[in-house]
């Protein structure tokens, strides 16, 4: 019996230049960096500070929480696969569903050399500037309703965007030729 505790306890500890080291390993009751929580000790968790209306939390044998026995849902944040530009313009945001199944944004920040979130036809993308890169300015095309002229302007900040004129009712068909825009019967 002596040798089977003595056998337990060496895996517990280690020896090293200053002596004898307790390793904490998971199960052992107290919280180790890594760990959620290590049974009995829940670290001051409970369901509704994980985001649940109420119920028992637990521990599982790997030291992460068990919320089989949460009660009440939680409050979802935003609507999955949803993405779009952080407010301040330097980070995108995911809509995910967190560990404990409800939905929260997920932040990546845009880094150099595309440090600004633009979005582009309705998706949020990291840019080398503040604009997205809509068209070159001076561009211009018929839009695919093929009714309307557009040309690439600078906006008020200066950044590219479609200005569209609509042909006239008895002239509704745009056509470009070049750079020469008409406007003809169909």
């Amino acid at each position: 019996m002596i040798l089977l505790v003595l056998g337990a306890l060496s895996f517990a500890c280690e020896d090293d230049d200053d002596g004898w080291h307790f390793n904490p390993v998971c199960g052992n009751g107290a919280i180790d960096e890594g760990e959620e929580c290590d049974a009995p000790s829940l670290g001051g968790a409970t369901c509704e500070s994980l985001g649940f209306s109420g119920g028992m939390l637990g521990c599982t044998l790997a030291c992460t929480y068990n919320t089989t026995e949460c009660t009440g849902g939680c409050t979802d944040l935003c609507t999955e696969g949803i993405a779009r530009c952080q407010s301040g313009g330097d980070a995108i945001e995911s809509c995910i569903v967190a560990e404990n199944g409800c939905t929260t944004w997920a932040t990546v920040a845009c880094e150099a050399p595309t440090p600004f979130c633009v979005t582009l036809d309705g998706e949020p993308l990291c840019n080398e500037d503040a604009c997205a890169p809509v068209c070159t300015i001076g561009a211009r095309r018929c839009h695919e309703d093929g009714t309307t002229r557009q040309i690439c302007m600078a906006d008020g900040e200066g950044c590219p965007e479609w200005d569209s004129s609509p042909c006239p009712e008895e002239l509704p068909v745009c056509r470009l030729d070049g750079d020469v825009f008409s406007c003809d019967a169909m």
